[in-house]
């Protein structure tokens, strides 16, 4: 068994409350924290970040919830995005081998970019977008998601502008999310980098995020969603300037 920070474990359970009350942040929670704290190497925790939100994603999409999926648009994101997974897988794994001011300087700039576009409320378009759009949304989100598992901001922004019904769009990102973080499973796994204490630390972090998931649902804050929302962004904006000066000085 191996011996991990119970810091890092709290880190799974904030970012896995948050998640849970505004649907949004836990990859770029932990890995901002990780990033910052150097907890364990950035490549451990993007694993274990893409190992959770496979679970997550997968218990959200149980039921039937996949059936609204806007087919179309999930492939053309794909087509696009999975050579950029790839690429992101490599960029970490060098980068962190070779350059790890660099590495921590992209995932600072990441979440500062992340951070601005979920701030920013997209308007609803008035006609669905082109597929070229998609295209380039996906490999952009394909880049960040191999990177650092931190696909959801940039497709985010782009399906909450479509002028289409919001169970939809739900049902398209979780399972955007669910089939990202299998394809960089795979893709680290046939690159032979998946080690021991990614899957150790995959297994702690599991019982945290769910029983968190479940508790956060069951008893909810009397503080309103878009308020947590706010301060968690506030916070991780601030991370990311932290990391990317950290970085640079």
């Amino acid at each position: 068994m191996q011996d991990f920070s119970i810091w890092l474990l709290i880190v799974f359970v904030l970012g896995s409350y948050v998640q849970s009350i505004t649907g949004f942040a836990f990859g770029l929670i932990v890995m901002s924290m990780v990033g910052l704290f150097s907890l364990v190497p950035l490549e451990v925790a993007a694993f274990v970040v893409s190992v959770l939100s496979m679970v997550n994603a997968g218990t959200s999409l149980y039921g039937g919830t996949w059936k609204q999926v806007n087919a179309k648009n999930f492939i053309i994101f794909f087509l696009a995005s999975t050579p950029m997974i790839a690429v992101g897988v490599y960029l970490l794994s060098y980068f962190g081998s070779n350059a790890l001011h660099w590495l921590q300087l992209l995932l600072g700039i990441s979440i500062v970019m992340a951070c601005l576009m979920s701030l920013i409320k997209p308007k609803q378009d008035a006609e669905p977008s082109k597929p070229w759009v998609y295209f380039v949304f996906g490999s952009i989100s394909g880049l960040f998601g191999g990177l650092f598992s931190t696909s959801g901001p940039p497709i985010s922004y782009l399906m909450y502008r479509q002028p289409i019904a919001l169970s939809i769009i739900r049902a398209t990102l979780l399972s955007v999310f669910f089939v990202s973080c299998i394809l960089r499973i795979v893709i680290m796994g046939a690159s032979g980098q998946i080690t021991e204490p990614m899957l150790w630390l995959s297994l702690a972090g599991l019982p945290c995020v769910l029983i968190t998931a479940v508790l956060a649902k069951r008893y909810p804050p009397n503080i309103p969603p878009q308020i947590i929302k706010r301060i968690a962004l506030i916070l991780l904006l601030l991370s990311g300037v932290s990391l990317s000066l950290k970085a640079i000085l």
